[in-house]
């Protein structure tokens, strides 16, 4: 799916479906995470005028999912705890290089690699969960977070050469395909 080298184990879905309640939380503060992202990038990088205001139109749709996923919580009477972190961002993140210009380069194409695994993660659980109400929550959700791959990896190409992005999308893909390897299959959207 998208630029993903591996596909999440059965063990990741049947841990998942069994720990809903965790999954939406967990959920929650992705959605609240990905804005938060995205606002930094315009913090780092506010002379990029295109892609700041990119990054404003994702900030607020992931406001608006976390919003929706925040509800569904409450509706339902699941407790909303505390962000409990994620070993599959933070080995992400440790990717990034410090060198400036490839520090903006990767940082697109890690939100890129984690809008496409939470896209995947997404359509195994809209494939899988009893809930039509879920399973049309998840489907819904899944083409925005595609859109969100794409968007990121369209303004890479359009500050790098097409080439340069293409081989290092690649280099990524592969380490994030090993990291999700490494992942214990937690009820957690990247756990």
């Amino acid at each position: 799916m998208l630029c993903l080298k591996s596909d999440s184990k059965i063990e990741w879905v049947e841990n998942a479906l069994e720990n809903l309640d965790q999954i939406l939380v967990d959920h929650a503060h992705c959605e609240r995470k990905a804005a938060t992202f995205a606002l930094s990038m315009t913090t780092r990088y506010p002379e990029k005028v295109s892609m700041v205001s990119k990054m404003i139109e994702i900030a607020l749709e992931e406001l608006e999912h976390f919003q929706l996923v925040h509800n569904y919580i409450v509706e339902k009477g699941i407790e909303f705890t505390k962000d409990s972190g994620n070993f599959f961002v933070q080995n992400l993140h440790t990717l990034i290089s410090k060198q400036v210009p490839m520090r903006f380069l990767d940082s697109l194409l890690v939100g890129a690699l984690i809008e496409a695994r939470s896209c995947e993660r997404f359509s195994q659980l809209a494939k899988h969960v009893q809930s039509s109400e879920l399973q049309k929550f998840y489907s819904d959700l899944l083409a925005s977070e595609a859109g969100h791959y794409t968007i990121y990896t369209d303004i890479a190409r359009e500050y790098f050469p097409k080439e340069t992005v293409k081989q290092r999308l690649e280099e990524l893909a592969l380490k994030e395909a090993e990291i999700v390897d490494l992942l214990e299959n937690t009820a957690t959207i990247h756990g």
